[in-house]
């Protein structure tokens, strides 16, 4: 009988031992969460104030957990021309824990995405990837969720991939022998996508999730339906948090109700490091965000580590990328620029690749947009930089050819007969359109037409036209422009989307699925692969006549 007695002992000494644990510390839960960094880690709030705000949201009585939502990788010179991995070293330097992929993080193609991954100290999430390749997925150990426990309390963060990742970047890079082979959970109109997402919600929960936030490159305005963040919401239960890119919105925290009419938080910080968000998830259950876009302390160890990015940066600018045996200019022989007001070899450089590369009948640029001349002799990385210094990103949109006429009219607005009035542009204006594909005539004895609101954006014309004689190029010879006809246009999105400089004209039109990538991506890339630039842009070509 003395072993049953030595066994009461023994079970009563668990028992008293496990009443007596110290239970976990319940706490408040700070999430830190960027998106749409587009490389911009040194603009706006940037890295080393974000590192600061972290560590001081450290220092508060909880847990702090650092995330982003994609589209890192690209959009400024440290991405481009380190094809990523500058970015990574930062964010690495940041100290980030957990991110989802963007559009963008695929634009320098799968196996450098592997590497960069693979240099990450942080790691990566993503429940919808699809893959029927005969290789192996990029994707293969990446997880579809992440479950943290912060004092008791377990949040799983699930990551979701636009499924428009594969025309918004470079469709060959989702492909083996011209078949695609990557899926992003793209049928049924955004309802596969929600049921993926509902799928892995469920299987979180059932893991012991008490809260579940989604990361989610979605977007959530009407150009990414149907599979925005929104519609995801409105499909899907047990999401309690959307923290949303793509779209660039600045979100604070709005509710959107879920398929059982519960709202959901959706919330976005826009690009380029404008804002950092935080999520709290107090003691009581209670969540809350709020967005900051300033902060008053930097962190010098991050700040130290930008400043040596920034003078590797320099000796990568200065590094030879092609040769021109005559200048590309915007400017005329008296060294007066006029890229704002008549044709240059230079603007006809530009919007030839700009055409070519997007596949479209026109290009078109702003001549405000093209910033410097390109010498004769080396062409290095900081020339195109010059050039190009805004990263713009590059769409097509098909429209009818009187909005093309009506853009056109627009830019000739403020053209006058002469470019240059003692030694100084005349007539200059931002909006003024450099072309390719097309030719056009600027008759300056006849008043611009161009009516305007009190902001300056173009509204309509009135009288006579002062742009005629408009010709696209269709199979090899121009021909007279069809006010009619549907055209596609290539162009920057400050232009196609954005209203620039007040021009409005291309409102409405359809947008054409298909790469977007960025003007300097474009031009390094020309030039890269052009061992000399070719005799025809000695001078301008005659697309635009100035009467």
């Amino acid at each position: 009988m003395k072993w049953i007695k030595k066994w009461a002992v023994l079970m009563l000494a668990l028992l008293l031992a496990a009443g007596c644990a110290p239970k976990k510390e319940v706490k408040d839960i700070y999430i830190v969460y960027t998106g749409d960094v587009h490389c911009g880690f040194d603009e706006n709030l940037g890295f080393a104030k974000l590192k600061a705000l972290v560590e001081d949201v450290k220092q508060k009585d909880g847990y702090t957990y650092l995330v982003d939502v994609g589209d890192y990788l690209q959009g400024g010179v440290y991405g481009s021309l380190s094809e990523g991995k500058i970015v990574i070293d930062m964010m690495n330097e940041v100290g980030y824990d957990l991110v989802t992929v963007g559009n963008h993080e695929f634009d320098y193609g799968m196996d450098r995405l592997k590497e960069l991954m693979g240099l990450s100290k942080f790691r990566y999430v993503a429940c919808n990837v699809k893959y029927t390749g005969s290789k192996e997925s990029i994707f293969k150990d990446i997880p579809e969720y992440v479950i943290e426990e912060f004092g008791g309390r377990k949040v799983a963060f699930i990551g979701v991939v636009t499924p428009f990742s594969i025309v918004s970047s470079t469709p060959t890079f989702f492909m083996e022998n011209d078949n695609l082979v990557y899926d992003f959970y793209s049928a049924d109109q955004g309802k596969e996508l929600a049921e993926k997402v509902q799928k892995t919600v469920d299987e979180a929960r059932s893991k012991g999730a008490d809260y579940v936030i989604a990361l989610t490159h979605l977007g959530s305005t009407n150009e990414e339906a149907p599979f925005d963040s929104v519609s995801l919401i409105s499909r899907t239960t047990g999401i309690d948090v959307v923290i949303d890119g793509h779209s660039h919105s600045v979100i604070i925290g709005d509710p959107y109700p879920n398929a059982e009419g519960k709202d959901v938080i959706l919330t976005s910080v826009g690009t380029k490091m404008q804002n950092a968000g935080e999520l709290i998830i107090e003691k009581d259950g209670t969540i809350s965000t709020m967005l900051f876009s300033e902060y008053a302390r930097e962190d010098e160890g991050v700040k130290a580590a930008m400043g040596k990015v920034q003078n590797e940066m320099a000796a990568i600018l200065s590094q030879k990328v092609g040769d021109a045996s005559f200048p590309l200019t915007i400017e005329n022989e008296n060294g007066v620029r006029i890229v704002r007001s008549r044709e240059t070899n230079l603007g006809d450089f530009l919007t030839d690749i700009v055409r070519q590369e997007m596949k479209a009948d026109i290009g078109i640029l702003i001549g405000g947009g093209i910033r410097h001349t390109i010498a004769k002799g080396e062409i290095r990385y900081g020339d195109l930089l010059n050039v190009f210094p805004f990263f713009n990103t590059l769409s097509v949109v098909r429209c009818k050819g009187q909005q093309i006429l009506d853009a056109l009219e627009f830019g000739a607005s403020k053209t006058e007969g002469i470019a240059e009035f003692d030694g100084n542009s005349a007539g200059e204006f931002g909006g003024f359109l450099q072309v390719s594909g097309l030719k056009y005539t600027i008759d300056t004895s006849v008043p611009t037409p161009v009516l305007t609101d009190k902001n300056g954006m173009f509204i309509g014309t009135e009288g006579p036209r002062r742009v005629k004689d408009v010709y696209v190029m269709q199979n090899g010879r121009y021909e007279p422009i069809d006010p009619e006809k549907m055209y596609t246009v290539a162009s920057i999105d400050y232009l196609l989307f954005e209203n620039g400089d007040g021009n409005t004209a291309f409102k409405g039109a359809e947008k054409v699925p298909g790469e977007e990538p960025i003007d300097l991506d474009v031009l390094i890339k020309w030039v890269k692969q052009m061992p000399e630039l070719p005799d025809t842009y000695k001078k301008p070509q005659g697309r635009i006549t100035v009467e």
